[in-house]
């Protein structure tokens, strides 16, 4: 598994219940760290200030002003550069529309499951990956498969889990040339079977090409690699 960068995380809602229980579901995601939490826009600013957070999970709905005034102030010129994820029980078209045009990167809907936050958080992290400062990319695809990743919420068919695909691609990503399905399934411990799945979901998404290989012993080895 590839090492994540040290993403810190403020919190921002009113009800300690959820603070709680996000902190903790954070805290569970390998590379975030929750900085601080805040029960109200003004604390929030504060603590932005204070902490230069990478993240906002932010709240809609706070005691002194609504979150969609957080996150506009957030985005100030004079401030560190943070990346806002709202986390709101609204579901209207105008909130979320709103929500957008103010920089919020994903919306999600409470109650949230900890495996969606998870799964929102790998993506982020692995969004951060790809914008390094320096980075280029080389074709338009590489950019649609960017913003497709965190603001689409690429579904994932039953069986295929975010933290086996990260294994799959990270492992492809570091042999020489190109690998089986069979080789793949020895890096990463899973089955042939399994690793072929994740080879083909892979392909679909445009990450992985794949094709026979000619004169190795016996028949041909269909083989993969990351575009």
């Amino acid at each position: 598994m590839p090492e994540f960068r040290d993403i810190t995380v403020l919190i921002v809602d009113d009800d300690p219940v959820i603070t709680t229980t996000l902190k903790h579901q954070v805290g569970k995601v390998p590379g975030f760290r929750v900085v601080a939490i805040a029960p109200n826009g003004q604390t929030a600013l504060d603590a932005a200030a204070r902490f230069a957070p990478r993240l906002v999970l932010l709240d809609l709905h706070l005691p002194d002003m609504t979150g969609l005034e957080v996150a506009h102030r957030l985005r100030h010129p004079d401030r560190p550069p943070t990346d806002v994820i709202v986390i709101s029980g609204r579901k209207e078209s105008d909130t979320v529309r709103a929500a957008i045009q103010r920089g919020a990167l994903y919306y999600l809907v409470k109650p949230t499951r900890a495996s969606t936050l998870t799964n929102t958080l790998l993506r982020y992290a692995d969004t951060l990956e790809r914008l390094q400062p320096g980075c280029m990319f080389d074709e338009q695809q590489e950019i649609d498969e960017l913003y497709r990743a965190m603001h689409l919420d690429l579904a994932r068919p039953k069986g295929i889990t975010a933290a086996t695909e990260r294994a799959v691609l990270a492992a492809l990503t570091n042999v020489e040339a190109d690998a089986s399905a069979n080789e793949l399934a020895a890096m990463v411990g899973v089955s042939r079977a399994t690793a072929q799945r994740y080879l083909e979901y892979l392909a679909g998404r445009g990450l992985v090409e794949g094709g026979p290989r000619y004169g190795l012993p016996g028949r041909p080895q269909h083989r993969y690699r990351v575009r």
